[in-house]
């Protein structure tokens, strides 16, 4: 597939028009296309990351929702996303994603678009599952960190 898909183009549109100018964003990063999420995109979220006023419950849902994507490589995108959001931005996104009981649920991922077979389940599973360790490790170090500042 070359270029955003029609679909990406009216789900960032719904976006713009709601003001979600942070799940706008997400979307574009997390287009059909087969290349990375674009520069802009991810570094409009690491800013916006920073903001005191950006809900990033809402920016998580948003990624969350992506990942929940019939195709392998929005899935994927959604995960590079998240890892890039969780390794350069605002530590709260990453504690965040840390609190929450369902991080990702990808335990039945089957692309329905069948342009890469069975190899691309692998491959978002291994995606996922960097992720979950991510945010396992954060939230560890969060409680450790909890407990040296009580001594």
């Amino acid at each position: 597939m070359s270029g955003q898909t029609l679909t990406d183009r009216i789900a960032a549109a719904q976006y713009t028009l709601t003001g979600s100018e942070v799940s706008r964003a997400v979307c574009k990063a997390t287009t059909h296309e087969q290349t990375a999420p674009k520069k802009k995109h991810l570094e409009y979220l690491i800013q916006a990351t920073q903001d005191s006023n950006v809900n990033v419950p809402q920016m998580a849902d948003t990624l969350m929702e992506r990942v929940g994507n019939a195709s392998w490589v929005v899935v994927f995108k959604a995960l590079i996303t998240t890892h890039h959001l969780m390794v350069n931005g605002n530590e709260r996104f990453l504690q965040f994603l840390a609190s929450r009981n369902t991080l990702f649920n990808l335990s039945n991922f089957l692309d329905k678009t069948g342009s890469h077979g069975a190899t691309s389940p692998m491959v978002i599973n291994a995606g996922f599952t960097a992720c979950c360790h991510r945010c396992f490790s954060a939230c560890l170090a969060a409680q450790f960190k909890e407990l040296n500042s009580t001594f």
